[in-house]
C-alpha cells in the first residue's frame, strides 16, 4: 500500500493574501492517485485558486473562508493513505 515517505507537520498557518502549498509526500508501486478534500468536499479544477500538483496542493491568494481541514488521500490497488492537515488564516 502507499505510505507517508517524510514528515509533515500537521499544522500549517498562512497570512491572507499569500500562498501555501500543502504537500503530499507519499509513494508506493504502482504509484498511488491523489486526492484532496477540503472539509469533506473534493478540490477539483473548478477551485480557481487551488492547484492540485503532483504531490502537493497550492492555495494562491488565500482568503479567510479557506481555513479548515485538508486531506491528501492516496490510493492504489494495495490501499490507501490519509494525511490531515488544519490549516489557519492569520
Amino acid at each position: 500500500p502507499p505510505r507517508v515517505s517524510e514528515h509533515v507537520a500537521h499544522r500549517q498557518s498562512v497570512r491572507l493574501g499569500r500562498t501555501i502549498k500543502l504537500t503530499c509526500p507519499v509513494e508506493g508501486d504502482p504509484p498511488p492517485l491523489i486526492m484532496w478534500t477540503k472539509d469533506g468536499r473534493n478540490i477539483h479544477s473548478g477551485w480557481s485558486r487551488f492547484r492540485v500538483l503532483q504531490h502537493a496542493l497550492r492555495v494562491k491568494e488565500v482568503e479567510t473562508e479557506d481555513a479548515g481541514t485538508y486531506v491528501c488521500k492516496a490510493t492504489n490497488g494495495f490501499g490507501s493513505v490519509n494525511i490531515n492537515y488544519t490549516l489557519i488564516v492569520i
